[in-house]
């Protein structure tokens, strides 16, 4: 399981009319008892799930209101206000959310095309309602997440999840249909961003690179600054499905292991460490598509060899057999990421990728793989 994923997804919990507003205005708030929860614990890139709980400052009461997760989100960035904004604090004199956490990407699970791009202080009380079950439709219950053995908890405004992985395939479920929201409160809504693949080097992949001068202008401005930033985020989706693929892969790779007599598991640092008495296989799992292949597997490799000092040969038990180090990914590379694959074979890095419950790889790698488990 990526770790950022699961140690960074937390949920927040407010009553359904609340998320109106965030709908509306792409963004959370919290009371003054949480500044410091607020100013030190929350960063750009965390995720939240959205629950959504019972009505509390409208009218209107049912399970077709809240009680459930009905979105997801990506914290962009944090700011405070001073205007009231929650219907509480425009109706209710309740209390006051001045610390806020700006979402740079949403995904709503319910039916938001009924839902008027508009403050809820223009809207009457009957018509938040009315967007609050539009909201809550295609939420997961509490209901669901029991028959999938996991439950959020109720309380509190703000809390970390253990093991929030065990709701992932609920999340994809719901994000397969969910509204996409990109840079909400701008009105872009509605839409992905466009698939773009890291590899452009054409057909045959990655050549020889032409050694150049290295640029040692320090001067930058700003906008060439942000030009040279390369490496691309992960949408919640795309985390989400790679951890499941993640998760998919690493079963059918142990499987193979077990049935051949390997006593498996996993530790602090490796996706997967099979031994038997003569032998010790070390895996590292990832995640790969055409737009994050390269960096992923450039990751996988660099977690590999490091893992490897630390799990077999500072173990007493484990660096006297004899190692297979072994890449695990979810398809089968290409272009110039298969050339070098192939290539690290002559240093002891075998590559393998899963087909559905098979265990797949180059020929050497498959040879070796056999050998050590024959």
């Amino acid at each position: 399981m990526p770790a950022t994923l699961s140690k960074n997804i937390r949920k927040l919990t407010g009553p359904v009319e609340h998320w109106v507003t965030t709908y509306n205005a792409g963004y959370w708030g919290f009371v003054k008892k949480y500044e410091e929860k607020w100013q030190n614990e929350i960063h750009p890139g965390d995720v939240f799930l959205f629950h959504a709980a019972s009505p509390e400052y409208i009218t209107g009461s049912g399970s077709d209101l809240g009680a459930g997760i009905i979105g997801i989100g990506k914290v962009g960035a944090k700011s405070t206000k001073s205007e009231p904004v929650w219907w509480e604090e425009l109706h209710k004199e309740g209390r006051n959310y001045p610390y806020l956490i700006h979402f740079s990407e949403i995904y709503w699970f319910g039916d938001t095309t009924t839902i008027e791009d508009a403050p809820v202080s223009d809207k009457p009380e009957s018509q938040v309602r009315d967007e609050a079950r539009a909201l809550s439709e295609n939420k997961i219950s509490f209901g669901d997440m029991s028959d999938a053995g996991y439950r959020i908890p109720a309380q509190g405004s703000i809390a970390n999840l253990s093991s929030p992985e065990k709701l992932f395939p609920l999340l994809q479920d719901r994000l397969n249909s969910a509204t996409v929201v990109q840079d909400p409160g701008t009105g872009k809504t509605g839409e992905r961003m466009s698939d773009k693949s890291n590899d452009s080097a054409g057909a045959n992949g990655r050549g020889a690179s032409n050694l150049r001068d290295r640029n040692r202008d320090r001067n930058l401005s700003p906008e060439e600054v942000e030009n040279r930033t390369v490496e691309s985020q992960q949408s919640v989706k795309d985390q989400i499905q790679g951890s499941l693929e993640h998760e998919e892969a690493l079963d059918v790779f142990e499987d193979y292991l077990v049935k051949r007599g390997f006593e498996t598991g996993e530790t602090k640092h490796s996706d997967i460490l099979g031994t038997n008495e003569l032998y010790v296989v070390i895996g590292e799992a990832k995640s790969v598509h055409n737009r994050n292949a390269s960096g992923q597997i450039r990751r996988g490799l660099g977690q590999l060899l490091e893992y490897t000092y630390f799990d077999v040969k500072k173990d007493t038990s484990r660096n006297a057999k004899e190692l297979t180090r072994c890449l695990v990914l979810t398809q089968e590379p290409s272009g110039g990421s298969r050339e070098f694959l192939q290539d690290l074979q002559n240093e002891g890095i075998y590559t393998y990728w899963t087909d559905e419950y098979e265990v797949k790889g180059f020929s050497e790698s498959m040879d070796r793989l056999e050998a050590v488990t024959s």
